[in-house]
């Protein structure tokens, strides 16, 4: 098995996204004037296992438009093609796209993909409701076009901490698991690697390491005690199993792969 970072752009963050309030203010504070993180990466990622690539998530494009608490910075040569073309990749050569969740800076590279794309059932239902249709048109952030990734549900019981997973290799070495919280369908993925740890490829679960460790809800989420809970499990999974923990924003992703440094 092997595992590559895909980086398509950066994105500059209201710290109010990174350390929310609490109480109304959590979400307020998102469109008021505030400091800005320096920028932070826009992984995706890309698994040759088994004769197959399997993308988790696409990245973002070079069309993508700011909002009030985030400032994007993606150039052409940075989308999908040619971050995997940068690992030595192509987009030919992709069999499946597994998305954790539907936010344009994790599917709105699926314009360069024809392979077949996947997303949670409860992901799925989720971006049927009103509010997210609503949110979309008022911050400017459309689905991409022809968005349209087939429901899948995590039916296959436990796996380590998590109460509900789906294997998504025939030999149970990727696997995706339920991590609601950024989005009440937000899921992770789990490959276990050559020498048997879990490379944890977490989505926007958390932005970083650090907000794993503080088990802060994110300004995002509709119900902080819900993300608050999934942060405790994959804590406790990480107790269980060496575990490389790889939120999509957090700068040391990369180097926490390569290092295969294991979450404590």
């Amino acid at each position: 098995m092997r595992i590559h970072p895909l980086t398509t752009g950066s994105v500059r963050l209201k710290r109010a996204f990174l350390f929310p309030s609490s109480g109304p203010r959590r979400q307020l504070d998102l469109f008021l004037p505030g400091p800005w993180s320096d920028p932070v990466p826009i992984h995706c990622w890309a698994v040759e296992h088994e004769g197959r690539l399997l993308l988790i998530d696409t990245g973002e494009t070079s069309a993508v438009r700011n909002v009030p608490f985030a400032r994007f910075d993606v150039a052409h040569e940075q989308e999908l093609p040619g971050a995997l073309a940068a690992a030595g990749l192509s987009v030919e050569d992709v069999s499946e796209v597994v998305l954790t969740h539907h936010h344009g800076d994790h599917v709105d590279g699926m314009v360069h993909v024809r392979a077949p794309v996947r997303i949670n059932e409860g992901e799925a239902r989720f971006l049927a409701n009103a509010f997210p249709r609503v949110m979309r048109r008022v911050l400017g952030q459309p689905l991409p076009p022809g968005f349209a990734p087939e429901p899948f549900t995590l039916d296959g019981g436990p796996f380590g901490a998590f109460a509900r997973s789906r294997a998504l290799t025939d030999d149970g070495r990727i696997v995706a698991v339920d991590t609601p919280g950024h989005t009440p369908g937000h899921i992770s993925v789990i490959c276990i690697d050559d020498s048997g740890r879990h490379v944890m490829l977490a989505g926007d679960a958390t932005d970083t390491l650090e907000q794993l460790h503080a088990r802060r809800a994110d300004a995002i989420g509709p119900d902080p005690k819900a993300h608050v809970a999934t942060l405790e499990t994959i804590l406790a999974h990480c107790a269980g199993h060496p575990t490389v923990y790889l939120p999509s924003h957090d700068p040391e992703s990369v180097s926490r792969l390569a290092g295969s440094m294991t979450v404590s």
